[in-house]
């Protein structure tokens, strides 16, 4: 039993409301339910009840056990002098404010049929890879979209949460925060750590000295990552050894306290060429915030997609060691993460905090691109869910980690829909 259910059978009032009595024995008349808003504070807002024929109006506050409003401590806590009932599922504990009152209490479990309890059992009980895959496909298709657009949007927020943070560790510099978070995502999973760590012992202001030089870009990125103390006669090494050696004097520099690493990745995500792909990334996009600030210019140009390394990066994955020639600019596939993950977040963050309305936009932005494939999104393929594009795929990433994982389907408009059949 969790408070969830409790919240579900409140919000779409599934108890029996006739002849309602509080444990004090008085009369219970729900005027009106509150409004949930699943914040900080008691559950149900702007609450209306007559108890005894006397109209109160204020906050419901839900817990599994009654003394669970001393485990949370909301005795000491002002937010909760305003609660006018006290819902619970085990009255195990009289409760009382701080003026010494017990606040009236309604024993749940007394009001609500088997059969919302064993439906609420059943659905949460099953161990699959969602609980509702057995009933997902009769969810439909209009439902699907405006579920989507909700987690989307939820999504988004949670992007805003990472960028403000780093706002404030960059004294607001906007540009600063944006090549910090770029950089860290060129990392991936496994050198994100790692990259985002050379970001900062590579500030935005020492790159724009040498932006106009690609080696010596090349020889900043990979100096600080430590990935010049290579022992081999290889001749492009040992110009951009020279080169990090003047640089990491004339500027003071420091590298990472960590290497990156090459351990299970395939060559083109190590780190050596993750590194000179950024290198002409910057290169080629010598204003970088221009693709934060103007979102058109993502469609005008291609500075992204078609950067390219140098020769030397063409055949070779590691110094010393040479292999047939191959392209290795910027795959599409890579630069829709970064979409995905860095660029349209910002916008969406920068653009609201001017006041902008751009929320439409930023969606189909989203539309724009290409479905992610991944084993979430395909076991949601599997269950016939209408996935098309990267707003989709990071819906039900979204849905599968902070919903489904964490059993929350009585917040997800799926399970509701699901339960009030």
């Amino acid at each position: 039993m969790k408070e969830d259910f409790l919240h579900y059978v409140w919000r779409f009032k599934k108890l029996n409301t006739t002849n309602l009595k509080t444990i004090q024995g008085n009369e219970l008349v729900i005027k009106n339910f509150g409004l949930y808003l699943g914040t900080e504070g008691p559950d149900f807002f702007n609450a209306q009840l007559y108890i005894d024929g006397q109209l109160w109006a204020g906050t419901v506050e839900m817990h599994v056990n009654a003394s669970d409003w001393y485990a949370h401590h909301h005795e000491i806590d002002a937010a909760y002098d305003n609660v006018i009932l006290h819902v619970v599922w085990n009255n195990d504990l009289s409760v009382l404010r701080a003026d010494g009152t017990e606040i009236p209490t309604l024993v749940l479990k007394e009001y609500v049929s088997d059969h919302v309890f064993s439906a609420y059992n059943q659905f949460k009980n099953n161990p699959q890879f969602i609980f509702c895959e057995d009933y997902i496909e009769n969810f439909n298709s209009f439902d699907w979209l405006l579920w989507k657009e909700k987690l989307m949007i939820e999504r988004l927020e949670q992007f805003t949460n990472r960028i403000v943070s780093e706002l404030k560790l960059t004294d607001n510099n906007w540009e600063e925060s944006f090549y910090r978070m770029l950089l860290r995502n060129f990392g991936l999973n496994i050198n994100g750590g790692t990259f985002y760590e050379l970001a900062q012992k590579l500030p935005l202001k020492i790159i724009r000295k040498e932006q106009s030089h690609y080696t010596h870009l090349e020889a900043l990125f990979l100096g600080a990552a430590n990935l010049l103390e290579v022992e081999t006669e290889d001749y492009y090494l040992k110009t951009l050894q020279k080169t990090y050696a003047f640089f990491k004097q004339k500027y003071q520099l420091q590298t990472v306290n960590t290497q990156p690493t090459f351990y299970k990745l395939r060559p083109d995500n190590f780190p050596t060429i993750r590194l000179v792909q950024f290198a002409a990334f910057i290169y080629n996009q010598p204003f970088l915030f221009d693709l934060v600030k103007n979102p058109e210019s993502l469609c005008t140009n291609n500075h992204l997609l078609g950067a390219q390394v140098s020769d030397y990066w063409q055949s070779h994955y590691n110094f010393g060691k040479e292999h047939a020639k191959k392209k290795k600019n910027i795959s599409s596939s890579f630069y829709n993460l970064l979409m995905i993950n860095t660029i349209l977040p910002f916008q969406y963050v920068y653009h609201q905090q001017l006041g902008n309305d751009v929320i439409e936009e930023i969606l189909q932005r989203y539309q724009g691109i290409p479905l992610e494939k991944n084993s979430t999104t395909d076991m949601f393929k599997r269950l016939k869910t209408p996935l098309t594009s990267s707003l989709d795929s990071q819906s039900v990433l979204y849905l599968k980690k902070n919903y489904c994982d964490l059993r929350r389907c009585l917040n997800c408009d799926i399970g509701i829909k699901l339960m009030n059949r």
